[in-house]
């Protein structure tokens, strides 16, 4: 018998990043706050008799074992022996663009395979399966549309997260690696480790200026150097309104901090102007399950 699920997978920004200090097992800890929101892809996961299918018409998703969602059912199948899925993915989220795009079709496969094969993993078994697909997996795994990340990011704090104010998403073309990113900042660091001004109340409190002084990204100053249309996009997104600009991640998404649709539609135009992939989204709501309400919610204004 053939069991379907479909779940929506949304992306994330990050609200400031800052890198507190070397790790001894290659990575870095991290300071940021991670918000979900509504751009997002679909995922329609039907069970099959064998095999790990995905389906996606988007040319730059590998539809292998590259594919972390076909990584994430691999990891679960020992658990399920001689189960399969078909996975269609629906790909809204830009590829390798500092939004957690992978991340999240990740998480939501492990959901999707856990109801569908009836393994009852605890929240706490698919973090710990989560975590090992990648830092930012834990996160679209956690309940509630915003958390505060430290660690290698996968220790979570929840937060309370206004739906009040609209972000308008960029994301300039040019391919960054996250490992080639950090490994550069790397070699600037100093042995000791630094604390971050990012904290949770800026977000919880909705006051969006003090928000947008927090957002700061340590890792700007590598990925500008290298790619500098991340900074062009910056200063072309500081319009009359915004509360503050910054990059997301590794980028080289950058977003816009705006409280209102008439701003975020504004800026968004002078986006579009440069030829630019440009979104206009809102933080993620439980509510937005209906794919009708995600589009009219975020565009692609490409």
């Amino acid at each position: 018998m053939t069991a379907t699920v479909t779940y929506r997978a949304p992306a994330k920004i990050n609200l400031g990043l800052t890198i507190e200090g070397r790790r001894k097992d290659g990575y870095h800890d991290i300071s940021t706050i991670f918000l979900k929101i509504s751009l997002a892809d679909t995922l329609h996961v039907e069970t099959t008799t064998g095999g790990i299918e995905i389906q996606c018409a988007h040319p730059d998703v590998p539809c292998d074992a590259r594919n972390l969602i076909h990584r994430a059912v691999a990891m679960l199948q020992p658990l399920a022996p001689g189960r399969g899925v078909r996975v269609r993915l629906e790909k809204r989220i830009p590829v390798a663009a500092g939004v957690g795009g992978g991340s999240s079709d990740a998480a939501a496969a492990l959901l999707a395979v856990n109801t569908l094969w009836e393994l009852q993993l605890t929240p706490d078994d698919l973090m710990s399966y989560g975590a090992q697909l990648g830092a930012d997996v834990p996160f679209f795994l956690y309940p509630g549309t915003a958390a505060y990340g430290r660690g290698r990011g996968d220790q979570l704090s929840p937060l309370t997260c206004p739906n009040s104010f609209f972000l308008v998403l960029v994301t300039p073309p040019v391919a960054v690696s996250t490992a080639q990113v950090y490994g550069q900042y790397k070699i600037e660091l100093t042995e000791a480790a630094k604390e971050t001004t990012i904290v949770g109340w800026h977000l919880e409190s909705g006051d969006l200026s003090s928000l947008a002084a927090a957002c700061t990204n340590d890792l700007e100053t590598v990925v500008i150097r290298q790619f500098p249309i991340v900074q062009t996009v910056k200063e072309t997104l500081h319009q009359p309104g915004t509360y503050g600009v910054c990059m997301s991640g590794s980028g080289p998404t950058v977003y816009a901090l705006c409280p209102s649709q008439d701003v975020a539609e504004r800026v968004a135009a002078v986006a579009r102007l440069q030829g630019w992939p440009t979104w206009i989204c809102r933080p993620w709501s439980s509510g937005l399950s209906a794919l009708d309400t995600a589009v009219s919610v975020c565009r692609d204004e490409r």
